[in-house]
């Protein structure tokens, strides 16, 4: 498809919009594989295996198991919001959020939501989820002008994505709902109170136990800028 794309029409730039988005729809690697080859990409092996979970704890518990759009999930995050008198839970997949992060525009049209369902699709069918959650893990922006847990581990806590403890790994997943409001560094408060919501989902649905959900909650964190969670 490449091929023939670039043999009938050499200059992508000139394109009409529309096929532009079929370009890139069919060949997003253009965009992804240089990202996976630069130094501060971390594989999810050397991350701290609690990092992976707890994002997708508060972000997508059923990330495994279902496809790119999860219905189920979007109307149980209404409940959930609805219950909490607050929004403590996105609709969307891991993947609808990392095709809005990296390859759409921020604005909420329908045209943009559609496409972000048909490029959602096709990320799934080219890669597999743990390779989409290692996208996400290192192109999400993560506040305080961090991109990825590499450079948001380095900034928060002086310290690399294997080095982290789980209370850590719960603050970098508490991050992506809201990351300039819930900065740590700037507001802690508002942060320690995500980051316990992270921990709770990661009880809730088996990714840690009660000894380590209880150590994790008690466990005082020292930020880079000598400020203690």
């Amino acid at each position: 498809i490449k091929a023939l794309f670039l043999a009938v029409l050499p200059e992508k730039e000139s394109w009409p919009v529309p096929l532009q988005k079929t370009y890139r729809a069919f060949n997003m690697d253009e965009i992804i594989d240089p990202l996976r080859e630069r130094p501060e990409w971390v594989r999810l092996g050397n991350m701290n295996r609690d990092l992976p979970k707890a994002l997708i704890a508060i972000e997508d518990h059923d990330f495994y198991n279902h496809g790119a759009i999860a219905m189920d999930g979007i109307i149980r995050a209404i409940l959930i919001n609805i219950s909490a008198g607050e929004v403590v839970q996105g609709g969307s997949t891991i993947t609808q959020q990392l095709v809005k992060n990296m390859f759409l525009s921020q604005e909420q049209t329908m045209g943009r939501k559609m496409e972000a369902v048909i490029l959602a699709t096709m990320l799934e069918r080219q890669y597999t989820k743990d390779e989409i959650l290692e996208m996400y893990l290192n192109t999400t922006y993560l506040g305080a002008g961090t991109y990825g847990v590499r450079q948001a581990a380095n900034k928060y806590f002086d310290k690399a994505p294997s080095n982290i403890s789980l209370a850590e790994c719960a603050i970098l997943a508490s991050l992506p709902y809201a990351p300039s409001a819930l900065n740590p560094l700037q507001n802690p408060k508002d942060c320690k109170k995500r980051q316990l919501l992270v921990l709770d989902a990661m009880l809730k649905y088996g990714y840690i136990g009660q000894n380590q959900y209880n150590e994790a909650r008690a466990q005082k964190i020292y930020l880079s800028n000598g400020t203690r969670m």
